[in-house]
C-alpha cells in the first residue's frame, strides 16, 4: 500500500511538470511609435509639385505682360521694361527645367513689376492728354500729384520689389485719371453748350429742311453724346459734340451764304424787272399798245404752280427732351459749377 502511494505521487509529479513546460511564451508587443516613425520619414521625403500652381501663375503675368506692351511700356519705360523681359525668360526657362519646383514668388513679382509699367505708361499717356487739353489748371493738386508719383516711380529703378512699384504707379495712375476725367467733364460740358447754340444757328436757317440728311446725322451725333456723357464716357461725348457742333455750324454757315447769294440774284432780277417796267411804261406812255399782244399774258395769269413746302417747325429735331438728355444737361450743369468752384478756390489761395 505504501508502494503504491509513493507510485501515484510520482505519477502527478510527472504530470505536474509537463503541463508547465508546455505553457506558451508570451510573444513581444509590437513596436507601435516605431513604425508610425517610419511613415513620418517616408512622408518627409515625397516632393511636393508646384507645377500646376506655378502655370496658373504664370498665365497672370503673361497676361500683365500684354497689358504693359499695349501701354507702350517701351517708349516709355525702356529700362524697367527690358529689365522685367529678362526676369520672364529666366522664370520661363526654369518652368521648362524643373516645372515642380515653387517659383510662386518671383512669379507674383514679376507680374507686379508688368502691371506698375502699364499703370504707369498709362499715368504718362493721361498726363500728356491734360497737358495737350490744357487741364492742368482744372484740379491742380492732383496733376501735381500725380507729377510726383512719376518722379518717384522712375527713381526707385528697376532693383525695386515688384508691389512697390506697382503701389507708386497705381498712385500716379489715380491721380492724373481725376485730372483727366475732372478736365474732360467740364470740357465736354462746354462743348455740349456749344453744340446746342450751333443747333440753334442751324435751325433760325431752315437747315432741316435746307440739308434734312445732314441735320439729322448732326442731331442724332448729339443725341450719343448725351447718352456716352451720362455713362460716364466722357471721352466719347466730348468727341461727339464737338462733331456735331461743328456739322451745325457748318449747315448754318453754307446755308446762309448760299441764300445770300440767292437773296443777291433775286434782287438784281427784281431790279432788272423794275428797269423793264420803267421802261415799259415810258415806252406806253409814247407809243401805247391796243388790244392782245402774242407772247404777253394777262395781267392775273398764272406763270408758276404755287410752291407748297414742308412746315419748318416739323423739322426741327428736338434734342433738348427725354429723360437722357435732362441728365446730361444735369451733369454738364454740375461739371461746370464743380470746375469754377475749383477756379474760385484756387484764387482765394
Amino acid at each position: 500500500m505504501k508502494k503504491l502511494i509513493q507510485a501515484l505521487f510520482c505519477a502527478m509529479a510527472v504530470l505536474l511538470i509537463a503541463s508547465c513546460g508546455s505553457t506558451p511564451k508570451a510573444e513581444p508587443e509590437p513596436q507601435v511609435q516605431d513604425a508610425v516613425e517610419e511613415v513620418k520619414e517616408e512622408v518627409k521625403e515625397e516632393a511636393v509639385d508646384f507645377s500646376a500652381g506655378n502655370q496658373a501663375l504664370f498665365a497672370l503675368t503673361e497676361t500683365a505682360r500684354e497689358a504693359a506692351i499695349a501701354a507702350d511700356a517701351k517708349k516709355y519705360y525702356p529700362d524697367g521694361f527690358d529689365a522685367a523681359e529678362a526676369k520672364y525668360t529666366s522664370i520661363k526657362n526654369k518652368l521648362a527645367e524643373d516645372p515642380s519646383k515653387d517659383y510662386s514668388a518671383e512669379i507674383k513679382d514679376l507680374t507686379d513689376r508688368y502691371n506698375s509699367l502699364a499703370a504707369a505708361s498709362q499715368a504718362q499717356a493721361l498726363k500728356e492728354k491734360a497737358d495737350s487739353l490744357s487741364l492742368s489748371g482744372e484740379d491742380k493738386a492732383s496733376y501735381d500729384a500725380g507729377a510726383k508719383a512719376l518722379e518717384e516711380y522712375a527713381a526707385m529703378g528697376t532693383g525695386a520689389a515688384g508691389k512697390d512699384l506697382l503701389a507708386k504707379a497705381q498712385e500716379a495712375l489715380s491721380a492724373y485719371s481725376d485730372v483727366v476725367n475732372k478736365g474732360l467733364k467740364a470740357n465736354a460740358a462746354r462743348e455740349r453748350n456749344a453744340a446746342l447754340e450751333a443747333k440753334k444757328n442751324a435751325d433760325s436757317v431752315k437747315a432741316g429742311i435746307a440739308r434734312k440728311d445732314e441735320y439729322k446725322k448732326a442731331s442724332d451725333t448729339f443725341k450719343k453724346a448725351d447718352s456716352a456723357y451720362v455713362t460716364a464716357n466722357i471721352e466719347g461725348a466730348f468727341n461727339g459734340y464737338k462733331s456735331a457742333k461743328e456739322t451745325f455750324n457748318y449747315l448754318y454757315e453754307d446755308i446762309k451764304d448760299k441764300r445770300a447769294k440767292a437773296q443777291a440774284l433775286i434782287d438784281a432780277a427784281k431790279q432788272k424787272v423794275a428797269d423793264s417796267e420803267s421802261y415799259a411804261a415810258e415806252a406806253d406812255t409814247i407809243a401805247p399798245l391796243a388790244g392782245e399782244v402774242a407772247g404777253i399774258e394777262k395781267e392775273d395769269a398764272v406763270l408758276l404752280e404755287e410752291d407748297k413746302f414742308e412746315n419748318p417747325d416739323e423739322a426741327v429735331i428736338n434734342v433738348e427732351e427725354g429723360v437722357t438728355a435732362k441728365t446730361a444737361e444735369k451733369v454738364a450743369e454740375t461739371a461746370i459749377a464743380a470746375e469754377e468752384a475749383v477756379k474760385d478756390a484756387g484764387e482765394a489761395k
